[in-house]
């Protein structure tokens, strides 16, 4: 009874999951959920334990142009256990496990912490995500006042936008989750927990605005670019 146990899983298998469901009691429902990489980020509550589904994101820069990559953490929360299970994510959370053992006073709350934590995580890695990106979108904003942009440049500037519309359909939920994990009366979390939770409904607001700005620039980059080929073909 005095033992806490952290499980991270990354991709597993439908047999994997039904061992660590039966050792643990969870419900048959949560653990279909968790293995659909396609749900958007929700909260039940099944008995003594939380289910949660965040969606991840990155960004791929290898092709010829940069995309955002979207991926899903299920999570499983009682009072004694969490259970992390990630599907195309490549961050591991082995750095939050790292910070919550620095500080064992942190830790030693519960596992409402390491749950606060970990979404923490994923919400830190959208601002990442829009940091390397924000550049890339300025630079196009640069280009678009110095001269019109071409074909691939335009089809470049509207393939990012509307990955940040995915972005967009995904933090309304998130700002959600976070609201739900505030102001329901959950057995699973100490109220004491509650400011963290309100700080992370924070964050997310952060990136909705940020994504809302970044999609202006881009639409603004359009029209910049638009009037500019009008003022040529005018001189012409």
């Amino acid at each position: 009874k005095d033992v806490f146990i952290w499980i991270g899983l990354h991709e597993p298998d439908d047999a994997l999951l039904q061992t660590i469901r039966k050792n643990f009691g969870l419900h048959v429902l949560a653990v279909e959920d968790a293995l659909d990489p396609r749900h958007l980020p929700k909260m039940e509550s099944y008995g003594d334990h939380l289910f949660i589904v965040a969606r991840t994101v990155r960004l791929n820069t290898d092709g010829p142009h940069p995309r955002l990559e979207f991926g899903n953490t299920a999570i499983f929360m009682g009072r004694q256990f969490v259970i992390t299970v990630r599907h195309g994510s490549d961050r591991g959370h082995g750095p939050v496990r790292s910070q919550l053992e620095a500080t064992p006073w942190m830790l030693k709350q519960g596992s409402d912490v390491v749950l606060h934590a970990i979404l923490d995580f994923i919400v830190d890695g959208y601002l990442m995500v829009l940091d390397l990106l924000e550049d890339t979108v300025l630079a196009m904003e640069d280009r678009s006042l110095d001269s019109f942009l071409d074909r691939t440049e335009t089809a470049r500037l509207f393939a990012i936008r509307r990955d940040l519309f995915r972005l967009q359909r995904i933090l309304g939920p998130m700002e959600d989750l976070a609201n739900r994990l505030i102001n329901i009366e959950l057995p699973q979390i100490d109220p004491e927990v509650d400011p963290y939770f309100r700080d992370l409904a924070d964050h997310v607001r952060r990136v909705s605005y940020r994504v809302d700005g970044l999609r202006e620039t881009l639409t603004s980059a359009v029209e910049i670019s638009g009037l500019l080929e009008q003022q040529r073909q005018g001189v012409v």
